[in-house]
């Protein structure tokens, strides 16, 4: 039995405030069209159904009563409870068969404004909202197109969305013969074997924020993945660097890979070109130039832009995924890094708390005094951990063999040295990151790391806490939760799956991550997330699993969430060959909790902590515990309290 077909015009957003409803549209069927219905929990109203369409029966010949297939609804559903509402539109064939034509939402007046006094009596004026920020790329192309407007009914003082774009500063430049100076005009339509460069353009993006007074957060990205869809050193400085090995990473066999060299990763649609990337050292004086020049040029651009239009700029975040490169991890690609010479020469500096750890500078090369080491180490005391005789500093080479037989290498003394080293790598790359910016005119509380915090299979133990926390069992790649505190701004977290919802191992074994991240620093954000996991991709989240991630994040103090992605997959193309969970936000469980989450927190006020225990859609004790001689029993946005003595 075939279905009917049809459209709804008007309301075109997907919420209205109030408790009214005023719907056009249309309904067909081979076997004629019975009503149609608008449907609210047990609640059924009529539309008047055959109204002249003459417009579809041009379009769409063949089905009986073609031309006067159109219906319209106007009426009330007052009263309604003060939360977020479902309405239907259902048409119904003579057959009986049905087909839901659109879902709106009815917004009562009272469900937005509940935590209005709270708001008044707590929060200053100028205080800034939480912001739900889907990632996007393509503005110019269309790839922010009815964002601006497909949430604005959630708007509070205390909630807003905008939207998140990546800016390829090292990529979208002038070009080799302009000495790939960053070029904020773009051409999106310039492509490399049929395939577009970079789809944004900084000056497009800004131009599209202001139109459409929708906030942003910029992504500057000269990082790993900046330069993975294709090589082309001719526009990408990035990919001119790493024609020179010395400017790469080196394994620990001083090798360097070829930059498709690991094919299809999980978590990466296309085959990524991430083989090889960039050294961190300070001695990579090349690196160096071009990444704070091309940086500090892009965000010059967005400290002006910042300045005549506060209200838009969400902030920035800053080279998503900064590793000594783990992309080598497993299987027969296991590798480690980085050995390139330069490295290996910080790493001695460092043992010895000399060369810029003592203050001595050099054009190029910046003082690392601020991270000298407390106690330095000795030529013999080097010798000792390694276990071998250096006749000299030149000879101190880091550990190169990775065991886990007899004595695995996470207990092996020389070993933690070089991991604990790598982290600083990690983390004072971070802090210069977030210098050249800060230098470029845009404040640190606008400025956000952009770490990747992906939960492990266990056996695998949990991420480092700390710089020097212990040396895990397996290939960190330098990252730690400290080293992803920029110097002048703060840390982003990019989070999927068990990480997005609070639900990782940590170190401690009592803390979970949000709380550290909130301890660490409590103006963290989640720049990056989503529930679906990379490891598992064919399990779709759930509501249960979205309410919950929201939930964690704000009460544990993120100052803004950017889920992925605006134009990923959609939530109705799920189950599909093509469908990629992890980039799915639209029509999805997640887009679907979002709505009663801005819903529920409407003037909650910023740092405030709000347990729902679910929505009208999902019931959830939120982890509450009843205390003895009672039990709690969960309903949809409360819980009973039941006494059993």
């Amino acid at each position: 039995m075939s279905s009917p077909i049809g459209y709804v015009d008007t309301p075109g957003a997907e919420a209205l405030i109030g408790t009214r409803l005023d719907a056009t549209g249309w309904a067909l069927d081979a076997r004629g069209i019975d009503r149609v219905e608008m449907r609210l929990g047990t609640q059924k109203q009529l539309a008047r159904y055959g109204l002249p369409r003459p417009d579809v029966a041009a379009v769409i010949p063949g089905y009986p009563d073609g031309s006067a297939c159109g219906f319209a609804f106007d009426g009330d559903f007052a009263p309604l409870a003060a939360t977020r509402h479902q309405i239907a539109i259902v048409a119904v064939s003579n057959t009986g068969a049905e087909k839901v034509l659109s879902v709106k939402s009815l917004l009562p007046h009272e469900a937005l404004t509940r935590w209005r006094q709270l708001h008044a009596a707590r929060v200053r004026s100028d205080a800034s909202p939480f912001y739900i920020l889907p990632a996007l790329s393509g503005v110019g192309l269309g790839g922010a197109e009815g964002l601006a407007d497909a949430y604005a009914p959630y708007h509070s003082p205390t909630l807003r969305t905008g939207m998140r774009v990546p800016i390829l500063y090292l990529r979208t430049t002038l070009g080799a013969a302009h000495d790939w100076n960053f070029d904020p005009e773009w051409d999106v339509d310039r492509r490399w074997s049929g395939r577009r460069i970079a789809e944004d353009s900084l000056s497009v993006v800004i131009a599209h924020s202001i139109a459409h007074r929708l906030p942003v957060l910029f992504t500057l990205n000269g990082g790993v993945w900046a330069d993975a869809a294709c090589s082309v050193p001719g526009w990408d400085v990035n990919d001119h660097l790493e024609e020179d090995e010395m400017n790469c990473q080196w394994n620990e066999r001083d090798q360097v890979m070829p930059e498709d060299y690991l094919g299809k990763l999980p978590g990466t649609p296309r085959t990524p070109e991430i083989g090889r990337s960039l050294t961190f050292n300070v001695y990579a004086a090349r690196n160096r130039h071009y990444k704070k020049r091309n940086l500090q040029q892009a965000a010059r651009i967005i400290a002006a832009f910042g300045r005549a239009h506060p209200d838009y700029l969400v902030g920035v975040s800053l080279d998503p995924d900064t590793y000594l490169n783990p992309f080598y991890e497993f299987g027969e690609h296991r590798q480690w890094y980085d050995y390139n010479p330069g490295a290996i020469r910080q790493f001695r500096h460092w043992l010895a708390a000399n060369g810029p750890y003592e203050g001595k500078s050099s054009p190029g090369i910046p003082d690392l005094s601020r991270y000298r080491r407390k106690i330095p180490i000795s030529l013999g005391e080097a010798s000792h951990l390694a276990g071998k005789r250096f006749s000299s500093w030149a000879e101190v080479d880091p550990p190169r063999i990775f065991s886990f037989d007899e004595q695995p290498f996470w207990e092996d003394a020389w070993v933690r040295e070089w991991e604990v080293f790598r982290r600083h790598l990690v983390q004072l790359h971070y802090d210069e990151l977030s210098q050249w910016v800060a230098e470029a005119g845009i404040p640190a509380h606008k400025i956000y790391s952009a770490q990747g915090f992906l939960a492990r299979i266990p056996p695998v133990q949990p991420f480092a806490v700390y710089i020097d926390s212990p040396v895990r069992n397996h290939d960190g790649g330098g990252m730690s939760i400290e080293g992803a505190i920029p110097s002048e701004g703060h840390l982003g977290a990019i989070v999927y799956g068990s990480g997005a919802l609070n639900q990782v191992p940590m170190e401690s074994g009592s803390e979970n991550l949000f709380a550290t991240f909130h301890r660490m620093d409590p103006n963290w954000a989640v720049v990056e997330f989503n529930t679906a996991d990379f490891q598992i991709p064919d399990i779709l989240p759930d509501y249960a699993m979205a309410y919950r991630a929201l939930r964690e994040m704000f009460n544990y103090g993120a100052r803004f969430v950017s889920p992925m992605a605006w134009n990923g997959s959609n939530g109705t193309d799920a189950g599909q060959a093509s469908y990629v969970s992890y980039t799915a936000w639209r029509n999805t469980p997640l887009e679907e909790a979002m709505r009663d989450f801005a819903v529920s927190h409407a003037f909650v006020p910023p740092g405030a902590r709000l347990w729902g225990f679910g929505s009208p859609h999902h019931a959830d004790s939120d982890e509450w515990i009843a205390g003895e001689g009672a039990s709690l029993r969960a309903g949809n946005g409360y819980v009973d309290l039941i006494g059993t003595g």
